[in-house]
C-alpha cells in the first residue's frame, strides 16, 4: 500500500508511465482500489506509425494476446490469472474475440 503519512484513509497518488495494455490495466486496477492515478501517455501529442487512434490500450497487432490455452501456455495462464483478478483488458478481449484457434 502506498499511503500518505499521517493520513489514515488516503492513498498517495501513483504515476503510471504508458497507456498501453499494461499501463491501462495497472491504472484501472489501482483506481478500483481507491488509489489516485496519474497516467502518462505520449499520444496524442506524439504519434507512432503503429497506432491508429489517440486512445488508450490500443491493440497494434492482431496477435497481441497470443494463445489463450491456460493449460499448455504461459501466456494463456497469465490470461486466466488476469481474469480471476477482474481484468478490464481481459473482459474487453472476451467481449470482442473472434474465432482464431487457441488465440484470443
Amino acid at each position: 500500500n502506498v499511503r500518505c503519512s499521517g493520513m489514515a484513509n488516503e492513498f498517495k497518488e501513483i504515476h503510471i508511465i504508458g497507456g498501453g495494455l499494461a499501463g491501462s490495466e495497472a491504472a484501472w486496477q489501482a483506481a478500483e482500489m481507491g488509489v489516485p492515478v496519474i497516467l502518462h501517455e505520449m499520444r496524442p501529442v506524439r504519434k507512432t506509425d503503429a497506432h491508429h487512434t489517440d486512445g488508450l490500450a490500443e491493440l497494434v497487432c492482431s496477435n497481441s494476446f497470443r494463445s489463450d490455452d491456460a493449460v499448455n501456455n504461459a501466456v494463456g495462464l497469465l490470461h486466466e490469472e488476469m481474469r480471476q483478478l477482474g481484468s478490464i483488458i481481459m473482459a474487453a478481449a472476451e467481449k470482442h474475440k473472434v474465432p482464431a484457434g487457441s488465440a484470443l
